[in-house]
C-alpha cells in the first residue's frame, strides 16, 4: 500500500534536524555579487569560470524529514578574469522546482519515491539536478543520476531545460559522472535504473564532441542497485556493482529508495570498448563494500601480462548517512580507502589483485583530467588530519574534511593543505597551468566552509606545493550551500 503525505509544517519553517541547521542549513539565495574580496593574487592564467552544484532545499520537507542529497539543485558560478572574481548563484528550474514554487510548499516526498509524493505531483518529473556541473560540446549541464541532464546557459545560469541529446538518449536517467576521453573528446556515460525506477539494466553511451550519442548498449547487472560512478581506460569500461540495493516493493511501501544489504556480493563488470557488452566479463569481489568515487583507470603490459588498473575509493560499508542498512547491522559509515584493483585481461582467472595506493583515508578524488585513461602520478582528494587540527562535528554527509591532500606516487610523498580552525574544504578541482603543462602543474580550486563565520571562500592552491597554502583566497560575503562536484571552463570556450 502506498504512503502519501501532506506537509507537516505550517508556514515556512525547516525542522530542527542536522541537515537544516548550522552550516548545513538551506541558503536559497539567488544572487550576483561583483568583485569579491581577494586575499593574495589570482593567477592571470585562471581566466574562465568555476561551476559547481549543490542540494539546497527550496522548501521544508513534505514528510517532516529528508536526506541531504534530496535538496533542490543550486548552481554556483565563480568567474575569474584579470585578477577579479564575480559570483552568480541560480536554482535549476526543474519541473519539480517550478511546481513547488507555484504551490509555495513541498510536493515531493522521500528521495526518488513517487509513492510518498503529494497527489498533485503525479506525473511531474522529480529531477533535482543537484549533483554535478558538467561541460561538454560547449554546453553546460546540471546532472543528477536519477534523471536526464538539465541544460543551463553558461553565462547567465538560466535553465534551458531537460536534454536528451537531440532525441538520442533513450533512458530516463543519466549518470552524474561522465568521463571525457582526452584523446577523442568523446564523453562516455551511462544510466542505471533506466526506466526511472528499479531495474537491472545499465545503458552505456558514447557522446561525440558535437553532442550526439553515437553508441548505445545495454547490459544487465546481477541485482538492481546504485551505480554512482564508473571508470574508463583507453580500452575498457569498468563498473563496480555493490549492494546498495533498490527493492521496488519496499519503495512502494514508503521505505527509502536504497538499502545496504551486505549479504549480496560486490561484483565488477569489465567491458571492452571496441567489442562492447557482448564481451563483458564479470568478477566477484572477495569482500563486500562500496565504491564511493573513482580516480582513474589505466592499462599497462608487464611481464607478458595485459593489466587493467582501477584506482578508486572503496569502503566496507554502504552510504549509511543517507540510506539504512537493511539488516540494521551497520549504523555508521566506514571510511573510504584508496585502492588499486588490478585485472590481467589476458588471463581467464576470475580473481584480481587489490592493494592500497596510500593509507590516508579520504574522498572526492581528482586527477589531472588531461591524463584520464592513462597512468597518473598525482592524486588529489579531501581528507582530515589530526596532526594539523581536530576533526569537525559530524555533518549531514558524514565527517567534514579539514584538509586537501596531494599524493605523489613516484616520490611516495603525501602533502596536505590544512584549511584552518573550524574550516572544511570541499572537492578539489585541478586546472592545468597551460594546455601543454606537465601532469600536475597547475592549480587546485576548492570551496572552503568557514563554519564559525557562516561564510564560504574559494581557495586557490598551487597543485605542486599545496602545503605552502593558498595562492589566493576569494571571500564570499555569504555562505554557499555545501555541494558536490564542479568543473572549470576556460573563457575561450565560454565566449566571454
Amino acid at each position: 500500500m502506498s504512503k502519501q503525505a501532506t506537509s507537516t509544517t505550517t508556514g515556512l519553517q525547516f525542522p530542527d534536524l542536522l541537515i537544516y541547521r548550522g552550516y548545513a542549513a538551506p541558503v536559497r539565495i539567488e544572487a550576483d555579487v561583483y568583485d569579491l574580496e581577494v586575499v593574495g593574487h589570482i593567477p592571470p592564467e585562471l581566466n574562465g569560470a568555476y561551476y559547481r552544484c549543490s542540494a539546497d532545499p527550496q522548501y521544508p520537507p513534505l514528510l517532516g524529514k529528508d536526506i541531504f542529497i534530496n535538496g533542490d539543485g543550486m548552481t554556483h558560478m565563480i568567474r575569474l578574469e584579470n585578477g577579479h572574481a564575480d559570483l552568480k548563484t541560480r536554482y535549476v528550474r526543474t519541473e519539480k522546482f517550478k511546481a513547488e514554487r507555484a504551490a509555495r510548499r513541498a510536493l515531493f516526498g522521500s528521495y526518488r519515491n513517487s509513492f510518498t509524493d503529494d497527489p498533485s505531483a503525479a506525473g511531474i518529473d522529480n529531477n533535482t539536478a543537484n549533483t554535478t556541473a558538467f561541460w561538454h560540446h560547449n554546453q553546460l549541464y546540471a546532472l543528477k543520476e536519477s534523471s536526464r541532464p538539465m541544460r543551463l546557459d553558461p553565462l547567465t545560469l538560466e535553465t534551458i531545460g531537460s536534454w536528451n541529446f537531440h532525441g538520442t538518449l533513450k533512458s530516463k536517467t543519466f549518470t552524474a559522472h561522465p568521463k571525457i576521453d582526452p584523446v577523442t573528446g568523446e564523453a562516455i556515460a551511462f544510466a542505471y535504473n533506466t526506466p526511472g525506477y528499479s531495474s537491472k539494466d545499465i545503458d552505456i553511451y558514447v557522446i561525440s564532441p558535437d553532442g550526439l550519442i553515437t553508441s548505445s548498449e545495454t547490459f544487465e547487472a546481477p541485482y538492481s542497485s546504485m551505480a554512482h560512478d564508473f571508470m574508463v581506460s583507453r580500452n575498457y569500461i569498468a563498473f563496480t556493482i555493490y549492494p546498495m540495493v533498490n527493492d521496488w516493493e519496499r519503495v512502494k511501501n514508503g521505505e527509502p529508495y536504497f538499502h545496504w544489504d551486505s549479504s549480496l556480493p560486490t561484483m565488477v563488470a569489465i567491458i571492452p570498448r571496441k567489442e562492447g557488452v557482448k564481451a563483458i566479463r564479470w568478477y566477484t569481489c572477495p569482500f563486500t563494500g562500496m565504491e564511493t568515487h573513482s580516480f582513474n583507470a589505466w592499462e599497462e603490459e608487464r611481464d607478458g601480462n595485459k593489466l587493467l588498473h582501477l584506482d578508486h575509493f572503496f569502503t566496507a560499508s554502504g552510504w549509511i548517512s543517507q540510506f539504512p542498512d537493511i539488516r540494521g547491522e551497520c549504523t555508521q559509515e566506514l571510511p573510504p580507502h584508496a585502492e588499486r584493483w588490478t585485472f590481467d585481461m589476458a588471463s581467464t582467472s576470475e580473481s584480481f589483485g587489490v592493494k592500497r595506493i596510500f593509507n590516508q583515508i579520504g574522498e572526492m578524488p581528482m586527477v589531472d583530467p588531461r591524463y584520464l585513461m592513462q597512468r597518473t602520478r598525482h592524486f588529489y582528494f579531501g581528507t582530515s588530519n589530526v596532526d594539523f587540527g581536530p576533526m569537525l562535528d559530524m555533518g549531514p554527509k558524514g565527517p567534514p574534511f579539514t584538509c586537501i591532500a596531494h599524493f605523489d606516487e613516484v616520490q611516495q610523498k603525501m602533502s596536505f593543505y590544512y584549511a584552518g580552525p573550524d574550516s572544511a574544504p570541499e572537492e578539489p578541482y585541478f586546472v592545468p597551468r597551460s594546455k601543454d603543462a606537465p601532469e600536475g602543474d597547475g592549480w587546485l580550486l576548492t570551496l572552503v566552509g568557514r563554519r564559525s563565520e557562516n561564510r564560504t571562500d574559494l581557495v586557490i592552491l598551487d597543485a605542486t606545493c599545496i602545503e605552502k597554502g593558498p595562492v589566493a583566497i576569494i571571500k564570499m560575503p555569504c555562505r554557499l550551500h555545501e555541494g558536490f562536484h564542479g568543473t572549470w571552463v576556460p573563457a575561450a570556450q565560454l565566449g566571454f
